[in-house]
């Protein structure tokens, strides 16, 4: 089979033939129809989270998110059988096998859920990590109806609406040319970050303070200095890029977290029970065929991606 892999971390992914994986005890097979491709892919590859799991184990097949068919199951699994139509997550550091591949194999009991017939494999390649980092970090903050949250970058389009369909007032920082795509997924408020100091437009029109902050951007300077005074008393931070220093936080009583999204069970079918209500639009997706991931992943490298970019294996 094709797959794009490293042979050691810090070295650049090659579109190469592998062997195809087979399922050991616990694990299943999927037949990958679509791969989402996301950020931390690459710096799987560089090794930037090579603490956080398991040895790995190299031909490693990068690739977190993906959409397909079960093909086989290892002995012990009884949530899936071959044929099924399943989408979510797992480590390929961790695991082995990523979704940048005709076949890969994972836990059956990681985050992963069948697809619903109404999500198509693409939409559902889209959905797992970035969905459900927004999914996660709005849970805990408790994001309540009526109250007030700054989202700052990253999985911006996936937090604004789940926050939106939690009764959230929603301000969101975009470029100005995605002012109008920002408003139609739920935001009330857009500040273009490129131009506008967010704090200072924040500070000014909401003066007794707001709520909640989810931040996927900051640095901690500016984390301390300028965004947190944004929140009132009793206020919450969120940081996904570990710029959070929740003591010091703490004495200005503001409860603050560095988030890392560790899918939860159930996660990924929550997800989709948001898209079939309508709560949830999948971002945009930009498919490349298996044969082009090196043009998708330079991409993904490159930064400022809208929308989602998604491979697609069969």
């Amino acid at each position: 089979m094709y797959a794009f892999a490293i042979d050691s971390f810090g070295t650049s992914p090659q579109l190469r033939e592998l062997p195809v994986p087979t399922p050991g005890p616990g694990e299943i097979q999927i037949k990958v129809r679509a791969a989402g491709v996301n950020p931390l892919d690459w710096k799987i590859a560089d090794g930037q989270l090579a603490e956080s799991g398991a040895p790995a184990t190299f031909p490693l097949t990068l690739g977190i998110n993906v959409a397909g068919q079960v093909t086989a199951v290892g002995p012990g699994v009884e949530a899936f059988g071959p044929g099924d139509e399943v989408f979510g997550m797992a480590w390929p550091h961790t695991f082995g096998h990523g979704s940048f591949a005709e076949y890969m194999t994972a836990p059956h009991d990681t985050a992963r859920a069948l697809r619903p017939e109404d999500l198509d494999p693409v939409s559902a390649a889209a959905l797992p990590m970035t969905g459900g980092t927004a999914l996660a970090a709005l849970d805990w903050l408790e994001i309540k109806e009526g109250e007030t949250l700054l989202i700052i970058g990253g999985v911006g389009s996936y937090a604004v609406q789940q926050a939106r369909a939690r009764g959230a007032r929603v301000i969101a920082t975009a470029a100005a040319d995605n002012h109008p795509y920002a408003r139609s997924l739920g935001a009330a408020e857009v500040i273009d970050h490129r131009t506008t100091d967010v704090a200072d437009a924040v500070a000014a029109a909401h003066p007794d303070g707001i709520d909640a902050v989810l931040d996927l951007a900051n640095d901690r300077d500016t984390l301390a200095g300028r965004i947190a005074p944004l929140l009132r008393k009793g206020g919450r931070l969120v940081s996904t890029v570990f710029a959070a220093d929740p003591e010091a936080l703490a004495a200005h009583d503001v409860t603050a977290v560095n988030f890392f999204y560790r899918a939860a069970p159930g996660d990924m079918t929550r997800l989709a029970d948001l898209v079939a209500s309508g709560d949830l639009r999948v971002a945009e997706p930009t498919a490349y065929p298996l044969t082009q991931i090196t043009d998708a992943y330079t991409t993904s490298t490159g930064g400022h991606v809208r929308g989602k970019l998604v491979i697609t294996a069969h």
